[in-house]
């Protein structure tokens, strides 16, 4: 089944990435650099990808947003109730296989203190 993110559930505006970035815990991993901000005025889980020109040509840049969002969708269910998550994608992530960066993107979370807790 193919499922993209809704809107609600992604950082769109440069202000939210940027509030992201400058008041959330900043975790840093082989593949991806993670920033996580827990408020309680946020709309929800929401997801923002950061992926530079040095990462690679478009097509690399494409595939690795695609891992992450597909990664980030596999665990959402887990994460704590509202954050917003920016990832910034790190040369690391080139040629990875989705399972990496879930595994990755898991460890850091749980860092951040953004999963529930079971």
């Amino acid at each position: 089944m193919k499922r993209t993110l809704r809107k609600r559930e992604r950082l769109q505006h440069g202000t939210d990435f940027r509030r992201a970035r400058a008041e959330g815990r900043k975790l840093t991993g082989r593949l991806m650099l993670l920033n996580v901000l827990r408020a309680e005025d946020l709309l929800g889980r929401r997801l923002g990808v950061v992926t530079s020109r040095k990462l690679g040509c478009a097509v690399v840049r494409n595939r690795a947003r695609r891992i992450v969002r597909e990664a980030w969708r596999l665990i959402q269910e887990q994460l704590v109730d509202p954050c917003d998550v920016v990832v910034v994608v790190r040369r690391g992530m080139v040629g990875c296989v989705m399972q990496d960066a879930q595994d990755e993107l898991l460890r850091l979370l749980k860092a951040a203190g953004a999963l529930r807790e079971i």
